[in-house]
C-alpha cells in the first residue's frame, strides 16, 4: 500500500495496539484476557503492519517470536513448577490483586501470548506464499 497518511497514522496506532496487546496478556490473571486474547491483539497489530508497509522485515521476524515464546513457557513451567517442591513457607507469595499475585503465571501467559501472536501470522505467511 503506498498510501501516505495511512502509513503515518498507523506509526503511532501500532504502537498503542502493542501496549494494549500487552496490557493484556499480563494482567489476564486479574482480569478477562490473558495469553490467547493478548496473543491475538499482538497478532493482528502485526499482521496490520505487513500489511500497511510491506513485507520488508518478513524474513527477520519469521522464526524469532515462536522461539522466544517457546522459551519463556518453558522457563514459566519450570518456575511455576518449584512451587511444589518447595513448602509453602519459602514459596513465592505475592499479594492479592497485584501482578504477580499468582507467582510466575504472568511469565506463562507472555509466553502464550507471543505464541499465539507467531501462529497467526505464520498462517498468513503460509497463505501469502501459497504453501497451504
Amino acid at each position: 500500500m503506498d498510501d501516505y497518511v495511512t502509513k503515518i497514522v498507523f506509526r503511532y496506532i501500532l504502537l498503542v495496539i502493542l501496549l494494549y496487546g500487552f496490557y493484556i496478556v499480563l494482567h489476564g490473571h486479574l482480569s478477562p484476557g490473558g495469553g490467547f486474547a493478548g496473543g491475538m491483539v499482538i497478532g493482528m497489530g502485526l499482521l496490520l503492519y505487513f500489511l500497511i508497509f510491506g513485507f520488508e522485515a518478513k524474513a527477520k521476524l519469521r522464526r524469532l517470536p515462536i522461539d522466544v515464546a517457546t522459551i519463556l513457557i518453558v522457563v514459566g513451567g519450570i518456575l511455576e513448577g518449584t512451587k511444589f517442591l518447595i513448602p509453602k513457607e519459602h514459596g513465592p507469595v505475592g499479594m492479592p490483586g497485584t501482578l504477580f499475585s499468582v507467582g510466575i503465571i504472568s511469565v506463562v501467559n507472555f509466553g502464550i501470548g507471543l505464541l499465539v501472536a507467531s501462529t497467526i501470522l505464520s498462517i498468513f505467511y503460509l497463505l501469502v506464499e501459497g504453501e497451504f
